[in-house]
């Protein structure tokens, strides 16, 4: 039984240093006012339109690592941002459509990884990166308030490998988030990943 017990608690130790681990570099974030926008607009990166369609020259799929593509089309929507560099583009560009254009303008390196420069040379936007670090809850708010959605690295189900989701809202007590792995075509709270992110991604139109 002392042995059993002992067993279990270095068990657990070690689940709880592996659980750590894990979140090393994040930051948990809450809300606390309301911004962002009602609308939901939600795609899927395995729509069977642009699933096996590559990353560039890369041998990646949109269906296997197309999280942040989606995100970033889905972001030039609610900010109204019209590519008009794409050609055909009317209002707006689905998923498919800015991969085409991404790889046409190479703008993925060869591990299918997009390279933020050539990204707003060829949208005509600016784009800013972020780590963890410093990032609150009042750093989203106050981007949704101004109308610019943040794309963040979680992990998937709080602990599992790393994923893109863009924010959307906020109802002053959840983020609210499109997520391209989520079928349901509604958003999903941010407490799905643990509200725990890893970095910061968005991009905005002077």
């Amino acid at each position: 039984l002392y042995a059993l017990t002992v067993l279990l608690i270095i068990l657990a130790a070690g689940a709880l240093f592996f659980d750590m681990s894990r979140q090393h570099g994040s930051v948990l974030v809450r809300a606390s006012h309301s911004a962002g926008s009602s609308d939901i607009i939600c795609y899927l990166q395995s729509d069977p339109a642009w699933a096996e369609d590559f990353l560039g020259s890369s041998s990646y799929t949109m269906k296997s690592s197309g999280c942040l593509t989606t995100c970033l089309a889905v972001a030039l929507q609610y900010e109204g941002i019209t590519p008009e560099t794409i050609t055909g583009a009317a209002d707006s560009i689905d998923p498919g459509a800015l991969n085409m254009f991404l790889s046409k303008e190479q703008v993925y390196d060869n591990e299918g990884n997009i390279q933020w420069e050539p990204l707003e040379n060829a949208l005509n936007v600016t784009a800013v990166r972020q780590g963890a670090d410093g990032i609150t809850g009042k750093t989203l708010e106050k981007l949704l308030a101004k109308r610019i959605f943040p794309i963040v690295r979680v992990r998937v189900n709080g602990s599992g490998s790393f994923h893109y989701v863009l924010i959307v809202n906020s109802d002053g007590k959840e983020f609210r988030c499109m997520d391209p792995m989520n079928p349901s075509d509604s958003l999903v709270p941010l407490s799905d990943f643990g509200n725990r992110i890893y970095a910061v991604r968005y991009i905005y139109r002077e």
